[in-house]
Formats: C-alpha cells, structure tokens, sequence
C-alpha cells in the first residue's frame, strides 16, 4: 500500500482492519485517528474528508519499542530515523550521550511531524574503570565510579544530566573469557538504592548467573540481557519473586544468524541505510556457538515462570556492532517465538509490556486517547511473526512515514 498523496494531517482513519491492542487480537474493525490521538476503535464514523486506508487482509498494532539500544556520540538523528523506517518508533537507550535527552524530552512529548522514534535514555551507564563496556576510538570517555567515590553523589550527577532510569555494567567478563574488574556488591546495592530514592528505575547489565543472582538481591529492576549461562530453579523463583523483567537482546549472541535472514528478506532489505546494511553484515569474533542456545532456554524458562520478557536489540552498541537500528528488533522478534513465547507474546513484548513497566504511559497499545504511533502490516503478525516486516504503512504522531531511504 502507498501512503496516500492527501494525508497532510495527523488525522485518518483504517477500515475494517484486524487489531492486534498490544497484548491481543481484539477482531476486526476500524480505527480513527484525530490530531495525532486514537480517537475511536470499531464502528467509527469518520468526519468527511477523513483519508481512509482499506486494513481488509492487514493487521494493526501499536508502534514498536525496541528495549535496548544504545545512541552513542556520533549520529543519533540517523539512527532514529532507522528505527522509524522499520517499524520502531520508541527506543529505550540503555548508554548513550547525556546531551541528547533535553531534546528527546521535547519530542516525545510532542505530536508534532517527525521523521525519528522517540527515544528515552540511561545517559551514561554506571561502570568502573576499566570494566564494561569496552571504551571505542574516537568517542568520549564517560565518567566512571573510581574506588571510594559515593555511589550516591554519582547517580544523583546522572540524575541531573537527564536520565530517565539508571543503567548499571555489573560484568567480570568471565562469560566471554576476557577477565574486567566491576562493581562489588556493595557498591552496586548502594547504586540500586540511592536510584530509587530518586524514583528512578535501576537495570543491571549481567550475562553471567552468580552477577544477576546478586542484581536480584540488590533489587534490580530489571536485566538489560538474557543470560548467558544456565539460570537454575533458585534463581528462577528469585527473580520471579522480585517482580524484575528481563529483556532479551539474543541476536546479540546468535553469530549473525538473525542478520544474515534479515539481509535475505526482500520485506526488509529495501529499507535498510547504509549504516543498517553494514551493521548487519558485521561480524566480529564468532563467539561461543552456545550463547543463543542457553539465551533461548533461559527465555523459555523465565517466561514459563511468569517473569516479564522485553524485546531488545542492543543496536549501536559500538564501532562494528552487528544490531542495526529498527531492523535488529525484527530479528529479535522472530528469536522470541523459536525461544517459545507465541507470536502474539512476542509482539507484547515489544509494545504494551515495556510501555506499562517503563510508564510510557500514551503509546504501547491500540486504545482511544493514546498516541497513533501505529503499523499497518499485510497478514497477521500475531500469528506468523515475520509477517511485522511486511509493512505497508508506519504513523508517528499520526503522520505517515515515508519510508524511502535517504529521505
């Protein structure tokens, strides 16, 4: 379907549409979109002159939140608009430039005309030196907590810089065979504390059991990865217990394997900048062949148990990272439901569950007063998940996106 030339405004309506609300499909009906707002869902009369898209064959949904990404010093307006043009119209930075989030505040809170995903942020991540993430040529050196200095005074200098939650490197490297020196306990229940005193959330960067054992204890939020190692029953119910989610980014650890489908897709190459295109075909060292294996089964295991399981890409992480912007989610999606979630959970896991945990409180669902962030995609994606990439219109703010590349 193309964009109709008359949708000047952020106001339109989709007929006799299926509608999949961010955690199930509702039925078939039509959605109506007044200034950028679901105004009306099901019989709807539209005001005449309305633009009407025909949903006969296709699917709604609410616009996708990618998890965990990162926007690091360099082209975030880039990225953004990648995100945007395959399907993500909200990112969650998980590190990234503190001097990014006054303006991002700005616009998502608008409904004004944009071609970039809203984007909230980490700002800069809490680490030691020394220790994770890798520090990349030709980018700034952020701050990091030396030995001895307050925990407290340090999120409170994150908190005044912006961030909109607090992201904590708790990795020894020992999963990945590269030793690092991190956080002690001490330190980081300290971090856990002093954040939620400034009513902020706090998710904790582990791969390895032991380390997310003890961001559990400490009162984490949530795991910005699946872990890489064998989560255990103890563990399990612990986290459980605690009410912490876990978001996925398994195409992180899968050795290209989603990249290279996504490079093969006739759905999604079409749309892929440059930047994408080669984020994609990047390979770095093979890694351990295991890491999607156990990742998956600790998926499988954790939602079994009811833990709450977002979709996340990592994309951007760095100088010649494998996740592109907005393409990598679509990977992601696809490594949720062979990990076990259905599509439809899948699809939740990247709308309405990380909206309602994260208080992104006008977008995530298809429901009358929230934002018209929106899909329309041919077929069902609830039911066969890669049909999320067949996209035949995208609405940011309620506008529509012009999806060529370079525009």
């Amino acid at each position: 379907m193309t964009t109709p030339p008359h949708q000047a405004s952020n106001s339109f309506v989709i007929q006799d549409v299926r509608i999949f609300d961010g955690t199930r499909v509702t039925g078939t009906g039509s959605v109506l979109v007044v200034d950028g707002r679901i105004a009306e869902i099901g019989r709807v009369t539209a005001p005449p002159g309305t633009p009407e898209y025909d949903g006969r064959g296709k699917t709604v949904l609410p616009g996708l939140i990618d998890g965990h990404t990162h926007s690091p010093w360099g082209k975030p307006d880039a990225d953004r608009r990648d995100a945007l043009r395959l399907g993500v119209t909200t990112e969650l930075d998980m590190q990234g430039d503190p001097e990014l989030i006054a303006g991002a505040k700005r616009q998502r809170e608008s409904l004004e005309r944009t071609d970039q995903a809203d984007l909230w942020s980490a700002g800069i991540g809490i680490t030691v030196p020394g220790g994770a993430p890798p520090e990349y040529p030709n980018l700034p050196n952020p701050p990091k907590l030396d030995a001895g200095a307050d925990p407290g005074r340090f999120v409170a200098d994150r908190i005044g810089e912006g961030s909109d939650y607090l992201k904590i490197f708790f990795e020894d490297g020992s999963v990945f065979g590269q030793p690092m020196p991190t956080l002690t306990p001490g330190q980081l229940h300290a971090i856990v504390a002093a954040a939620h005193r400034h009513g902020r959330m706090a998710i904790a960067h582990v791969t390895e059991l032991e380390h997310a054992r003890t961001a559990v204890e400490a009162g984490i939020d949530g795991l910005a990865h699946m872990l890489l190692t064998t989560a255990d029953e103890t563990f399990v119910e612990a986290i459980r217990k605690s009410g912490a989610f876990v978001t996925t980014t398994l195409s992180s650890f899968d050795r290209g394997l989603g990249a290279d489908e996504l490079l093969a897709d006739p759905r999604v190459l079409p749309y892929l900048s440059a930047e994408q295109f080669d984020a994609l075909k990047y390979r770095d060292s093979p890694g351990d062949s295991g890491w999607l294996r156990v990742g998956s089964r600790n998926v499988a295991r954790l939602h079994a148990a009811g833990v709450p399981i977002f979709a996340g890409s990592d994309a951007g992480v760095g100088a010649g990272s494998q996740g592109a912007h907005g393409a990598t989610l679509l990977a992601e999606l696809t490594h949720l439901v062979r990990a076990g979630l259905t599509p439809a959970q899948a699809l939740t896991a990247a709308t309405a569950a990380p909206a309602r945990r994260y208080r992104l409180t006008d977008r995530g669902r298809v429901a009358p007063g929230l934002r018209a962030d929106l899909l329309l995609v041919e077929g069902n994606p609830a039911e066969d998940i890669t049909a999320v990439r067949e996209i035949a219109v995208i609405w940011k703010n309620g506008y529509p996106i012009d999806r060529r590349v370079g525009t």
